[in-house]
């Protein structure tokens, strides 16, 4: 199971990072501008440094808004969740996973099913 290493959302940052039980880290991070985005980046140096972006979901690459908002709603949002915070249904998503490959696993699973 990972952990939370770090956990920012206060309307001007929002991101969070995991330590996988593998050593491995990611960041997870919720972007509004140069254009909406979530992406996921693979830790180098302890969490210091982004190494790589392992996943990315982004309005230019969905045509808008709407349909980014659609699309992160039907993979990490339903019933009673549907008002978590993304972030906070993302985090909630990864963190039974042991390493970055099982974490990527899940990601392309919702991603298929949404």
């Amino acid at each position: 199971m990972a952990s939370v290493v770090t956990y920012k959302n206060d309307g001007t940052r929002c991101f969070c990072q995991l330590k996988f039980e593998s050593g491995e880290r990611v960041l997870i991070s919720i972007a509004g501008q140069p254009y909406p985005s979530i992406k996921i980046l693979r830790l180098a140096l302890g969490g210091l440094l982004p190494r790589e972006t392992i996943w990315e979901l982004n309005s230019r690459q969905l045509g808008g808004l709407q349909p980014m908002t659609r699309k992160v709603i039907s993979m990490f949002l339903s019933g009673p969740d549907l008002f978590v915070h993304p972030l906070d249904a993302i985090r909630d998503g990864l963190l039974p996973c042991q390493s970055i490959q099982e974490a990527l696993k899940v990601l392309h699973e919702k991603e298929a099913q949404a």
